[in-house]
């Protein structure tokens, strides 16, 4: 089965739904709001449709939980921000904060072969130190 063609938007908020079971167990529909700095009724909303998509469990007043097929959806975004925001950060020479906010940009885009790519090469850059000082301009 494959798994349904998401905006970012809402792989914003099935993302936000996975770090938030990952510190807390449970995400609620205000911590959620919190994370993503955006209205109550803008995450029901969005995670209703997450819900008829079949990638969160959500009835009213209870925490919103992920389904099997939306953790997997979940950790794979969360995988390629992390992988991209390294990259950025530790081999580009970006700040923490930049590469943070380029990294949720270019998430969306990528597909998970190019972010594994972009992996092997920060992998393979943190084993030779000084290839990774040439990109970074330092001698």
């Amino acid at each position: 089965m494959s798994q349904p063609v998401l905006s970012k938007s809402s792989e914003d908020y099935l993302e936000a739904i996975g770090h938030l079971v990952r510190l807390h167990g449970t995400a609620q529909i205000s911590d959620i709001a919190a994370f993503l700095k955006v209205k109550k009724p803008s995450v029901t909303s969005a995670v209703r449709l997450l819900a008829e998509l079949k990638l969160v469990e959500y009835t009213q007043y209870a925490p919103v939980r992920l389904t099997a097929k939306g953790k997997k959806m979940a950790d794979r975004i969360i995988h390629a921000h992390e992988t991209l925001q390294k990259f950025l950060h530790d081999v580009a020479g970006l700040s923490l904060e930049r590469s943070d906010a380029a990294a949720c940009l270019i998430e969306h885009v990528l597909t998970p072969e190019e972010i594994e790519r972009i992996g092997r090469v920060t992998r393979c850059l943190e084993a030779h130190p000084c290839m990774k000082g040439e990109l970074q301009g330092e001698e």
